[in-house]
């Protein structure tokens, strides 16, 4: 969504001195209740300059996520000037999806009040998802948009679920049943294709890797759908020597890792993949 007006988890991972940067390069950043990362990139050769990751002890409300994130960005990036495209990803479980047949954009905030507990003043934003023929409704933060607004301009702005599904539906294109796992602090993400049609999105908190087969498990069984005919692909924080995914791959053959997860991993660690998907 491109933002045309003024509306609308502590580890950290030290950014590395940044080189010297031409106005063509573009920011990326995810930001969350608990979790920042901005990717700083050349959009020609997705080269990556700079990256800064870090998480926050307890969830942070709407206006402390705007003042942590102008101090955190004026620090990532020196001179604003030196960027020439911004994209937003909005990293909360404050969405939902719905069918492009039934959406009427003037419904937003009737879309969410079922599983997402409104306050007066809060508005809505939409991506359409075409490869779905759906659309991804959800709260925005207001208080960054507008502080984004007034120091880039316009701008890009996405859900974080968005890009997920997106990757999904890749996945989907190259077996007949698809599962995407997604794997990150404490919870994964997971979206589920049956002969290339959306069948389920959703995330998980977890702690163990019991917990991540119980929810696979229960998850397909409640939606009467063949675990055994699956293909898994897993990305986010997982690599094939991880306690997880040795678990899992015992009780399930089809599962891989994301070469472009593998290619991440030999180089920046810690990045999110699915930010690069913006």
């Amino acid at each position: 969504m491109l933002v045309q007006m003024e509306t609308g988890q502590l580890l950290t991972m030290p950014s590395r001195e940044i080189k010297k940067i031409e106005p063509s390069n573009s920011l990326i950043l995810k930001i969350g209740t608990k979790q920042f990362s901005f990717v700083l990139e050349n959009p020609v050769d997705k080269d990556i300059i700079d990256f800064y990751d870090v998480n926050f002890d307890n969830p942070l409300n709407e206006n402390e996520i705007a003042k942590e994130l102008e101090i955190r960005l004026k620090k990532f990036l020196k001179d604003f000037r030196n960027v020439f495209k911004v994209k937003l990803i909005v990293d909360n479980n404050l969405s939902t999806l719905v069918p492009k047949s039934l959406f009427d954009k003037k419904l937003c905030l009737e879309y969410l009040k079922y599983n997402v507990r409104l306050i007066k003043n809060d508005s809505a934003s939409f991506d359409n998802i075409e490869e779905i023929d759906g659309v991804n409704v959800y709260l925005p933060y207001t208080n960054v948009n507008n502080y984004l607004f007034d120091n880039f301009g316009a701008f890009n702005y996405f859900h974080y679920s968005t890009l997920f599904i997106k990757e999904g539906v890749k996945y989907s294109q190259k077996v007949k049943n698809s599962a995407n796992l997604n794997f990150r602090e404490n919870c994964f993400d997971i979206v589920i294709f049956k002969n290339k049609k959306l069948m389920f999105y959703n995330s998980f908190d977890i702690q163990t890797k019991e917990d991540v087969l119980y929810f696979i498990l229960s998850t397909f069984q409640e939606n009467k759908l063949k675990l055994e005919k699956t293909h898994f692909l897993l990305s986010g924080k997982i690599e094939e020597n991880d306690d997880v995914f040795v678990f899992l791959k015992s009780f399930h053959p089809k599962i891989s890792i994301s070469k472009q997860e593998i290619l991440i991993s030999s180089g920046i660690k810690n990045i999110d993949s699915v930010m690069l998907c913006a």
